[in-house]
């Protein structure tokens, strides 16, 4: 006989496997005690908030991925100087790699040097 809660995926409990529960745990119970709504309520209010700010963190790192592109394209051509050991170059080339942050080349001394854009100390 096959188990009539399915096991979750991933890392937690989302919404639809709490209803799940709820939905057997509404089964079983003793009709002269039954449970109390609010408690449901306000536990299904807090999966939605945690919802919600899932879906907001991953558009601000969607947003904050672009504007990171952005800074990097602007700087082709521009002549810079890197943080640490204070060397300056030009960024002659950007590669852009899926979830992270783009890798900047910069010519110093007629070799391509690569930095994160963080590694840059001014810009002119």
């Amino acid at each position: 006989m096959s188990d009539p809660i399915e096991s979750t995926q991933g890392n937690g409990v989302n919404q639809a496997d709490y209803l799940k529960l709820y939905m057997q745990e509404l089964t079983y119970q003793d009709p002269l005690k039954p449970m109390d709504n609010s408690q449901f309520m306000a536990q299904m209010a807090q999966f939605s908030a945690l919802q919600e700010a899932q879906k907001a963190n991953g558009l601000l790192q969607f947003i904050g991925g672009l504007t990171n592109a952005n800074l990097s394209l602007a700087l082709l051509g521009k002549k810079v100087t890197i943080k640490g050991n204070m060397e300056e170059g030009t960024v002659n080339r950007i590669e852009f790699l899926a979830n992270e942050e783009p890798n900047i080349e910069v010519l110093i001394d007629g070799k391509n040097t690569p930095i994160k854009l963080r590694d840059l100390l001014s810009v002119y």
